[in-house]
């Protein structure tokens, strides 16, 4: 073990995930807050929900030397706004929010009303990144007066959806907008239908008492200089949250579906589907509504970073494989954390790759006016095959049945709706004749003979 650096690892079923990845980590959280000159560094890493390995190391208060621990509270910066991108959705599931609905249907004073909501949370909307206001000298943000004054005086610097531009404005707007309609702060509405549902009881809109120091590196030589600490008052919900890693790492697994009574699978889905390419020559990242979305090789990591003057934060998360790592510092700069987290998420889903084997569950009886359309049927030249499983109807393509499932649900006698996979939302209908049996999906005619 590193010298300096705190450790912990739980036994997990089958024994401990790897003496060896304990040890790496060890060694690479001292090597690289070495490096870096870092004043601290945290980093913590699970696996649905179980903590494989974490490390801490170096001053949770410098000037009087005292040591950072693995449940120190950092602030978190723009972690923060998947928080409020998942109550957003949460009240579209409830009907409170339109995401295709433009600003001005909520809040009528603004100079950029035309936005729709869903741009907002994917960064693409147009409009200028921060609050036009002093905020960044001053180092105090702006009172709800202030804010909505600020509203009109926004400026667009791209048409909106022509490209991404982030926008810590947008989500400002949003909080303003669900507070609109609820008649309830948005922070509040945070803590009581997700921070307390979860446990996060070390996520907190005001520091703890024993609280991280937030530093600055002096560019000259091996010392650090307090930040001030920012209060965002009125746009708290774009970047004012205080959390543990701890604390972060089961935010980071209902981010992936483990918490489906309070992120819904319908909202992880709307987070994980992209809206907007940030990355237009390599294609390697985009955004969904809320998350960052970074293709590595065969897969995705998702997850946020967040930066304010004394702090970065990075939370990157591995769907398929179930896998969270967190990384926290008490440093403005020095270091880039969302690299360091997307290394140990690809280091530790390699150690468990995901499971992707269906689990056979034997079907319900057939119903007898779905029993005769089962088998090979031709459209176009290509062979499909329907069949009847545990959930329904399903058809796929002969030559490629893992890519091309589909299911459907009846919406009437003969009349399919495709709920999922291929065609998604497409109609199938089935025409009986005297002597055959005709479908037609999304138009199509399929036939039981190629044609």
């Amino acid at each position: 073990m590193a010298d300096g650096v705190r450790c912990a690892m739980l036994r997990v079923k089958g024994g401990i995930m790897s003496a060896d990845f304990e040890k790496t980590l060890a060694d690479d959280v001292a090597r690289w807050r070495t490096a870096h000159r870092l004043p601290s560094l945290t980093v913590a890493v699970a696996r649905h929900d179980v903590v494989l390995a974490a490390a801490a190391t170096g001053f949770a208060d410098a000037e009087q030397r005292i040591p950072v621990s693995r449940d120190s509270a950092y602030r978190i910066g723009s972690i923060t706004k998947t928080f409020t991108a998942v109550l957003a959705l949460r009240l579209v599931e409830r009907q409170l929010l339109d995401l295709n609905a433009p600003v001005r249907h909520y809040l009528p004073a603004t100079s950029f009303g035309q936005v729709p909501l869903r741009m907002l949370l994917a960064h693409c909307g147009g409009i200028q990144r921060e609050v036009p206001i002093d905020m960044w000298e001053s180092m105090r943000g702006p009172s709800e007066p202030e804010f909505r004054e600020a509203l009109s005086r926004v400026e667009m610097v791209a048409e909106p959806g022509q490209r991404w531009q982030y926008s810590n404005l947008g989500y400002a707007t949003l909080g303003a907008i669900i507070e609109h309609v609820t008649g309830r702060p948005c922070a509040e509405l945070i803590t009581e239908t997700l921070l307390t549902p979860l446990g996060l009881s070390q996520t907190s809109w005001t520091p703890p008492e024993e609280a991280v120091v937030g530093y600055r590196l002096d560019p000259f030589a091996d010392a650090f200089h307090r930040e001030p600490v920012m209060d965002m008052r009125a746009i708290a919900v774009l970047g004012q949250l205080w959390s543990t890693p701890g604390d972060l790492l089961r935010w980071g697994n209902a981010l992936i579906g483990a918490e489906p009574e309070v992120v819904p699978a319908s909202v992880v889905d709307a987070m994980h589907t992209l809206q907007v390419m940030v990355d237009t020559r390599a294609w390697t990242r985009g955004w969904g509504l809320g998350l960052i979305l970074d293709r590595r090789d065969d897969h995705v990591l998702a997850g946020h970073t967040g930066s304010v003057p004394g702090f970065q934060a990075s939370l990157a998360t591995d769907r398929d494989s179930g896998i969270v790592v967190v990384a926290c510092t008490n440093a403005t700069r020095g270091i880039v954390l969302s690299e360091l987290t997307a290394e140990l998420a690809d280091r530790a889903a390699a150690l468990h790759p995901p499971t992707t084997a269906p689990v056979f569950e034997p079907a319900p009886p057939c119903p007898e006016e779905i029993r005769d359309i089962l088998g090979r049927w031709w459209s176009e030249g290509e062979e499909t095959i329907f069949t009847w499983r545990h959930d329904g109807l399903h058809a796929h393509l002969a030559d490629d049945p893992d890519n091309t499932d589909s299911r459907f649900v009846a919406e009437a006698p003969d009349n399919y709706r495709t709920v999922e996979g291929r065609y998604q939302g497409e109609r199938l209908i089935v025409t009986r004749g005297a002597s055959e049996i005709r479908m037609h999906w999304l138009t199509y005619p399929f036939t039981r003979s190629p044609r």
